[in-house]
C-alpha cells in the first residue's frame, strides 16, 4: 500500500525524536546534578535575587554563614539581614550596581547570624536577563570573611599599640628625667628641639615635679643645637609652671644665642648657672639650707 512507508517513516522520525529528546533530558538531569553536587560542596554562599532584590534561591550554605534555613530567607532581601546602620551603607553602594545593570565583586557586608554575632560577607555578583532582555536581578555568591577581617583587625591593634609604645619610648628619650638627690631631678637636653618636643618636654618635666615632688628642676642646655623663640618661651612656662607646684627651675650650659632669645624675650624669674655641675651644687645647697 502506498502510505505504509510514510507511516514506517514518521514512526522512525518519532522514535529518533523521542530517544533525542530522552538523551537531552538525561543530560540535563545529570547537569543538573553535578550542579547540586558543586552547590553543596562549595565553600561560598551561591543565591539568586529577583529585579527587587528578594531571594528566589538560597543555598544551603547559608546555614553555616547565618544560621538560616535556606526556606527562611526566601522571600526576604539581604538587607534584612543586617543592622539597619549597614543595611543603609550598603544599599546606598548597590543602588549605582542596579541602575547600571552591572557585575560586581568584593562587597564587604555586615551581617547578623540567627545567634546574634556579627558576620563579615564579601559578596559578588552578575546581573540576570530574561529572554526579552530584560533586568531580572542578579545570581551571585557570598564569602565569610569574618575571620580574616578579625585577624586584620588583630594586626592594627597591634600595630597602633606598637606605634604608641615607640612613641612614649621616643618621648622618654627626647625628655628624660633623672632623679639626682631627693627632690632634684635634672633633665639633659641633647639635639634640636621644636615646638613639639618642647610641649613633650613641658610635659614630662611637670608631671616628674609634681609625682617626686621635687623642690628643683634642673634643665641642661649643654648638648642643645638650637631653639627658637617659641621653644625658649615654652621651656620659660615650663618653669613658671613648675613653681606654681613648688619647684624651682635651674636651666644650665645656657648657649649665648637660647641666652640672646631669653634677654628678647625679657624673661624674668627663672635662674641659670653656667654648668650641670653648678647647678647640681647649688641645688643640692639651697636644699641643706632649707
Amino acid at each position: 500500500m502506498p502510505g505504509k512507508p510514510d507511516v514506517a517513516l514518521l514512526v522512525e522520525d518519532t522514535a529518533g525524536e523521542l530517544q533525542r529528546l530522552h538523551e537531552e533530558n538525561r543530560r540535563l538531569r545529570e547537569a543538573e546534578r553535578r550542579l547540586s553536587m558543586l552547590v553543596e560542596l562549595t565553600n561560598d554562599w551561591i543565591w539568586e535575587v529577583d529585579a527587587k532584590a528578594v531571594y528566589t534561591f538560597v543555598s544551603p550554605r547559608i546555614r553555616d554563614f547565618l544560621g538560616y534555613e535556606p526556606e527562611e530567607a526566601l522571600g526576604k532581601t539581604p538587607f534584612d539581614f543586617m543592622p539597619p546602620e549597614e543595611a543603609t551603607r550598603v544599599a546606598a553602594a548597590f543602588v549605582p550596581i542596579v541602575e547600571a545593570r552591572a557585575p560586581f565583586r568584593d562587597l564587604e557586608n555586615v551581617n547578623v547570624h540567627k545567634d546574634g554575632r556579627r558576620v563579615v560577607l564579601e559578596t559578588s555578583g552578575v546581573p540576570l536577563f530574561d529572554e526579552e532582555g530584560r533586568f531580572s536581578g542578579f545570581r551571585g555568591v557570598d564569602r565569610d570573611i569574618t575571620k580574616r577581617k578579625q585577624a586584620e583587625a588583630e594586626r592594627a591593634r597591634m600595630q597602633e599599640e606598637i606605634i604608641h609604645a615607640q612613641e612614649r619610648m621616643l618621648a622618654e628619650l627626647e625628655s628624660p628625667l633623672l632623679p639626682v638627690a631627693e627632690g632634684v631631678l635634672v633633665m639633659p637636653l641633647i639635639g634640636s628641639v621644636d615646638k613639639r618636643r618642647a610641649g613633650r618636654i613641658v610635659d614630662a618635666l611637670l608631671a616628674g615635679v609634681s609625682a617626686r615632688a621635687a623642690t628643683f628642676a634642673i634643665i641642661d642646655l649643654t648638648g642643645l643645637r638650637a631653639a627658637d623663640h617659641a621653644v625658649v618661651e615654652l621651656l620659660c612656662e615650663a618653669a613658671r609652671g613648675a613653681r606654681l607646684l613648688g619647684a624651682e627651675v635651674l636651666l644650665t650650659g645656657v648657649r649665648p644665642e637660647v641666652a640672646r632669645t631669653m634677654v628678647e624675650l625679657d624673661v624674668n624669674g627663672v635662674r641659670t648657672q653656667s654648668t650641670l655641675a653648678q647647678g647640681i651644687r647649688f641645688a643640692l645647697g639651697a636644699r641643706r639650707r632649707g
